[in-house]
């Protein structure tokens, strides 16, 4: 079982929970369910009455959502600390997607009904969800207009920077992305086949960029996927040694930078 501060720190960082003080997410956390979900079992389903609000308080999970031909599309990755569930605060809907426990998790849920009520009670929390979303639908429009205009390449180089940021750890090599990560998971991701992501990752493993394995990706070299992305992404500082993928970003990005 988790332990109470650390559910609270979890809610801290939370953006809609961010600007509570201490009293109030006291509150908010004693009248939250936690249940634990095992690797392979769903949190929510895609389709049935969004009933409940939740945070990943432990582990991470996928969201999924079926089409109506059966074919089934990895969204994006979710970690401790994130949400979902938002529309629960509104009355017969449903949930639009499916969440699926990638390792074991720990769930907060809170009623629908309860968290309309703190949106009356905390009008801070309505403003945080209302920005949310506006940040949801931005993505989304961005994801859209990237399988619209972009290459594969840069939507893959996007789509391992961005798993890097949320779940990379330091590595000998560089940043591991401690997903266990599929091909198949990559071609949905980005919108593409299997065949293109393989071939487009062995290219990337000969040139240095990564190094790839069963189910395992490690980022060897930021600053190129940058360059094929046309983006920066910042990764993580996550072991106690400085990582030497983090530093080349930095030196890298600085060399980009107008010298005044």
């Amino acid at each position: 079982m988790i332990a109470n501060a650390v559910l609270i720190d979890c809610l801290r960082a939370n953006p809609v929970f961010a600007q509570l003080d201490d009293a109030a997410l006291d509150v908010v956390l004693a009248e939250a369910t936690i249940r634990t979900v095992a690797p392979g079992d769903i949190v929510v389903r895609q389709g049935d009455a969004a009933s409940a609000f939740g945070v990943l308080a432990g582990g991470r999970a996928k969201m999924i959502q079926v089409t109506a031909d059966g074919r089934q599309i990895l969204l994006r990755y979710i970690v401790a600390g994130q949400e979902f569930g938002l529309i629960a605060a509104l009355p017969d809907l449903a949930y639009p997607l499916t969440i699926e426990a990638v390792d074991e998790c720990q769930v907060l849920y809170w009623p629908g009904a309860t968290l309309a009520a703190y949106f009356g009670r905390y009008p801070q929390l309505a403003l945080n969800a209302l920005q949310i979303m506006v940040l949801r639908n931005q993505e989304l429009q961005a994801r859209y207009r990237e399988l619209l205009t972009e290459r594969v390449e840069q939507r893959l180089a996007r789509a391992l920077l961005r798993l890097a940021q949320v779940t990379g750890s330091c590595d000998k090599d560089g940043t591991l992305i401690t997903l266990p990560l599929t091909r198949e998971d990559l071609a949905e991701l980005v919108g593409t086949t299997l065949y293109t992501v393989s071939r487009t990752l062995s290219q990337w493993d000969q040139a240095g960029l990564v190094n790839t394995g069963r189910e395992r990706v490690v980022v060897t070299d930021a600053a190129g996927l940058e360059a094929i992305a046309g983006t920066a992404e910042v990764l993580p500082v996550s072991c106690v040694a400085p990582c030497a993928l983090v530093e080349m970003m930095t030196a890298a990005r600085a060399a980009r930078t107008p010298r005044t």
